[in-house]
């Protein structure tokens, strides 16, 4: 006798705080020009279907193709305080406190008339042009929650981007801890931050000097050091703790080098020496932490990967375009972001999963139904939402 299955029940997910209605008023009330809020709501469509504003104009009342682009007259300043009052409202939808932000900058292929927002960037194959865009997220083990984002400027200094992004998101949440990739690695920055009265994380820049540490921390038995960063103008005593690399088996190797482009290791015999002197890893912090936690707190410290992870997640909720308009172009990509915080917020009030595809299905249901969402709908066979 072949026992079948007991089917999972589908998960109810309360939904309450997914309005595409409000999300179109509170544009109106940023954006004032005719028809703002069919605009606000073509928007959210064209970035669940991950397609171009002018190829949903048509699902709104034959809305004129060009005049949002005619309408749309708005300086970046205008567009980033409407983007960081969006960032606010979803933040205090949720009670958090004692955060940990992760800082990092994500780059857009750009193709338009170069100004100072327009950075170069190499590749593998050809030099690009990129628009460049700081975001601070909250993040955890399992959660990311973008508080504030920015677009970056060739002439922005970088401790001027940390400090904007940390005031932004300390205006929203309590922030604990901030953590850092090396692009970061600065003493004045590291010293702002400090000053701001918020902890730091970051991980330490490996050279000849810090390899001779690494040696005699090693005879020592010791994982926990202090250490100065030297800057140009400043230095700053700091926490080091070191710990040896973790070894990879050949599988995870070989499945890492599956699908590299070719010529992409032919440097890899050259470093291979540099780096079999630098089998340890190193993270550099003003917390104070014990001995026996410093590995725990080490791989702790990569919790700071679910802010890339969510550049990747908010590609989900990209809108295609060909405008090279800075202020356009800083909207879109921040509406993505908004719509990714959604999908943190609906996970975190139900304390249940929830897929990105199923927000999308949500969106639409909720544009085709042009008013609050009542009752129970199932979106899925393991999903039914409730408002």
């Amino acid at each position: 006798m072949v026992r079948m299955k007991t089917p999972y029940s589908p998960r109810v997910c309360s939904v309450r705080h997914v309005d595409i209605n409000l999300f179109a008023r509170r544009f109106a009330e940023w954006f004032d020009f005719p028809r703002n809020r069919e605009y606000a709501r073509c928007l959210a469509n064209a970035s669940v279907r991950r397609t171009s504003l002018e190829s949903v104009y048509d699902n709104y009342g034959g809305l004129p193709p060009d005049s949002f682009f005619l309408s749309f007259k708005y300086p970046v300043e205008t567009v980033i305080s409407a983007m960081d009052w969006f960032f606010e409202c979803q933040a205090g939808l949720l009670d958090l406190h004692g955060c940990t932000v992760a800082i990092d900058l994500n780059d857009v292929e750009y193709w338009g008339r170069v100004d100072e927002y327009v950075h170069p960037k190499k590749g593998l194959t050809k030099n690009t042009y990129v628009l460049r865009y700081a975001v601070a997220s909250m993040v955890d083990e399992k959660r990311k929650l973008a508080l504030a984002c920015m677009p970056i400027s060739t002439n922005d200094k970088l401790v001027d981007i940390v400090r904007i992004l940390l005031e932004k998101a300390m205006s929203h949440v309590l922030v604990d801890v901030v953590l850092f990739d090396r692009g970061f690695y600065n003493a004045t920055l590291l010293k702002t931050v400090e000053e701001m009265g918020v902890d730091y994380v970051i991980p330490l820049r490996k050279s000849k000097g810090t390899d001779r540490v690494w040696e005699e921390s090693k005879k020592n038995g010791e994982c926990k050091l202090r250490h100065t960063v030297k800057g140009e103008t400043d230095q700053i005593s700091a926490w080091l703790y070191l710990d040896e690399k973790k070894k990879e088996n050949k599988e995870e190797v070989d499945r890492k080098e599956t699908g590299k482009r070719k010529g992409q290791n032919k440097n890899k015999n050259k470093n291979r020496k540099k780096r079999k002197e630098r089998e340890y890893v190193g993270v550099i912090s003003n917390m104070d932490v014990r001995p026996e936690l410093v590995e725990d707190f080490m791989d702790w410290y990569f919790v700071r990967n679910n802010v890339e992870t969510g550049f990747k997640e908010k590609n989900q909720y990209k809108i295609r375009t060909c405008s090279t308009d800075k202020a356009y172009r800083f909207l879109i990509y921040c509406i993505s972001l908004y719509l990714m915080n959604l999908v943190q917020v609906v996970r975190i009030v139900n304390n249940t999963f929830f897929r990105n595809d199923e927000m999308k299905k949500l969106v639409i249901l909720l544009l085709i139904l042009d008013k609050p969402l009542v009752g129970e709908h199932r979106l899925s066979r393991t999903l039914i939402v409730i408002a």
